[in-house]
């Protein structure tokens, strides 16, 4: 009889740890897909506002480094999704060994799309 209770008492405090840790996962995975993110998109020009495609436009995570780079397409727009809120990014745009000024993400900011439109000056003619 003492063998049975103890074997119940077992399987009882098995249950309730697999059911903590399901429960512990379940929240986790919510948690994780509820996480607010951040879009920052914009288009690339050059002085005269004419859009550049081919442009590179690099972000940089500001915590870590981390550093994520696209192509403008053919209206000059570029896109980066996913962005953690809770992180500040850095946004610079180059073509033709030109570079925008660096513009900044900030997590003061509390919009979840940001547009930054950048202008890179027209490279000088070759002569």
């Amino acid at each position: 009889m003492k063998g049975s209770r103890r074997a119940r008492r077992i399987r009882w405090l098995l249950g309730c740890a697999l059911a903590g840790i399901l429960a512990a996962q379940l929240s986790a995975r919510a948690a994780k897909e509820e996480r607010p993110t951040r879009v920052v998109s914009g288009v690339v020009s050059d002085a005269s506002e004419n859009p550049l495609s081919g442009a590179v436009v690099t972000l940089t995570d500001l915590q870590d480094g981390k550093k994520t780079a696209t192509f403008t397409g053919q209206s000059g727009s570029y896109q980066f999704s996913d962005l953690q809120i809770t992180r500040d990014y850095e946004v610079q745009a180059t073509f033709k060994g030109v570079s925008s000024r660096v513009r900044r993400v900030s997590t003061i900011d509390p919009r979840s799309r940001i547009v930054l439109n950048l202008r890179i000056p027209p490279p000088e003619d070759e002569e």
